[in-house]
C-alpha cells in the first residue's frame, strides 16, 4: 500500500499509521470474533465505521488465522443485487490465481449462474453476476455458504449497510439472511449499518428473524484527547505546527464525526506550516461554499415547513425539544402538531437524528451550512 500525501486520509482506510485509536473497539471486535460472536456494529453516519472494519481486517488477516470478506449493500435493491455483491466480494478475493480462474471459483459460478467474459482489450477474464433470478435466492446463498466452510482458515463477513435489506421488495429478505447465517455457523459475521434506529430493530424486536442474535455495538466518537495526540503527532513529524486549542474548535465544529475532522485537517495540513485561528476559520468557510450548490437543493425537496423546522433544529442543536412554546415562537413556526408531523418525516429521511435525547441535523456539514442562513 502507498503511503499519502497527506496523513489526514478522507477517502478510504490507508493503513494503521494514518488510523486514530479506536483500540478499546478494535479489541472489543476482536474478543467477539475470537469468541465465535456475530456482531451488530452501527454508528451515525461518518463516524469511521468502515474505516474501523477494515482496521480490523488488517488486524486478523496478519495474524494469519482468519480470511475476510467486506461486502457493502448500499447499492443493492433487492436480494437478487445482494447476492450479487456477495458473490463479487467472494470472486474478488478467491477467483483470481496466477494461471486463471481457480476449479472451485468456476463450480460456484456455474452453481449460482454466473458467467465470465474476457475483456476484448486486455483479454483477462471478467465476472458477468447474471446470478439467477429465481424464486429461491437461498439456493445460492447456500452455494456461497459452502465454499466459504470449504476455506481452509477461519472466514470473517462483514456486511455494510446491512439495513437495506429491509427495503427489499417481494421476499423476506430478513429471513432469508438469518437462515443462511445458522447455515454456516463457523463463519463469523459483523452487521454494519449507518441507520441506528432500523439497525436496532432488526436485532431487538421479538418477531424478526435476526432477534438476539448478535452482539449489538454502539460506535462513538473518538475522543478529544485521542484526537489531539493524533493530529499533533502528524503535523510535528512533517516539522509543522498546530495548537490543541485549533484541534479543540475542529472538533467541536465537527461534533467529533470522523470525517468532518479528518477534511478540516487535510486541508490545514496542505496549506499550512502553522495553524493560526484564522486559518481554521477560512478552512471551515471553504468547506461550506463548496457544498453549497448540493445543500441548496434541500430546501426544494422539501414541504415549507419541513424546511423552516430542518433549519430552526440546526440553528439551535443540540435541541432537547422542538415541540416547546420558546423554540415555536422563537422561529415562527406555527402549532405544535405541524411542527411533530414535519419532525417525523425529516426523522424518517434521517435528516434529523435524536441521540442522547438531542435532536440534530444528521450531516455535520449541512446543519454547519443551514445554521448561517438567515431567517
Amino acid at each position: 500500500m502507498k503511503e499519502p500525501f497527506n496523513p489526514f486520509v478522507i477517502n478510504t482506510y490507508q493503513g494503521k499509521d494514518y488510523f486514530c485509536d479506536r483500540e478499546n473497539d478494535l479489541k472489543m471486535l476482536i474478543s467477539h470474533i475470537e469468541n465465535d460472536r456475530n456482531v451488530v456494529l452501527y454508528a451515525w453516519r461518518r463516524l469511521g465505521k468502515s474505516a474501523l472494519i477494515h482496521r480490523l481486517f488488517d488486524e486478523l488477516e496478519t495474524s494469519k488465522d482468519y480470511e475476510t470478506l467486506y461486502i457493502d449493500l448500499l447499492a443493492t435493491q433487492n436480494i437478487d443485487e445482494a447476492i450479487q455483491a456477495i458473490s463479487s466480494a467472494i470472486y474478488e478475493k478467491y477467483g483470481k490465481t496466477s494461471s486463471g480462474i481457480s476449479a472451485s471459483i468456476q463450480k460456484l459460478l456455474a452453481a449460482i449462474g454466473a458467467t465470465i467474459s474476457f475483456n476484448a482489450l486486455s483479454g483477462t477474464p471478467e465476472l458477468t453476476l447474471g446470478v439467477n433470478k429465481s424464486d429461491q435466492p437461498s439456493q445460492s446463498l447456500a452455494a456461497l455458504g459452502d465454499f466459504l466452510l470449504s476455506r481452509k482458515k477461519r472466514i470473517v463477513i462483514a456486511i455494510d449497510e446491512f439495513q437495506q435489506i429491509t427495503d427489499y421488495e417481494g421476499t423476506n429478505a430478513e429471513a432469508i439472511f438469518r437462515a443462511w447465517v445458522q447455515q454456516i455457523p463457523e463463519v463469523r459475521f459483523i452487521f454494519c449499518g449507518s441507520h441506528r434506529t432500523l439497525m436496532e430493530a432488526m436485532f431487538t424486536e421479538k418477531k424478526r428473524p435476526f432477534y438476539q442474535s448478535s452482539m449489538l455495538e454502539s460506535l462513538q466518537p473518538i475522543s478529544l484527547e485521542a484526537y489531539t495526540e493524533f493530529i499533533t503527532q502528524h503535523f510535528q513529524n512533517a516539522k509543522k505546527k498546530i495548537e490543541p486549542a485549533s484541534i479543540e474548535k475542529i472538533y467541536k465544529w465537527s461534533r467529533g464525526q470522523t470525517y468532518t475532522v479528518q477534511l478540516v485537517c487535510n486541508h490545514l495540513f496542505a496549506n499550512n506550516k502553522k495553524v493560526m485561528d484564522s486559518d481554521v476559520d477560512i478552512v471551515f468557510n471553504q468547506i461550506l461554499v463548496q457544498q453549497q450548490a448540493i445543500y441548496a437543493n434541500f430546501q426544494k425537496m422539501l414541504t415549507r415547513t419541513q424546511w423552516n423546522v430542518f433549519r430552526a433544529i440546526a440553528k439551535e442543536e443540540p435541541l432537547q425539544n422542538p415541540l416547546s412554546k420558546d423554540f415555536l415562537t422563537k422561529h415562527n413556526l406555527g402549532a405544535a402538531s405541524t411542527v411533530s408531523t414535519a419532525l417525523k418525516a425529516l426523522e424518517r429521511l434521517e435528516l434529523v437524528i435524536k441521540d442522547e435525547g438531542n435532536y440534530l441535523v444528521h450531516e455535520v456539514q449541512l446543519a454547519r451550512w443551514m445554521a448561517t442562513l438567515g431567517i
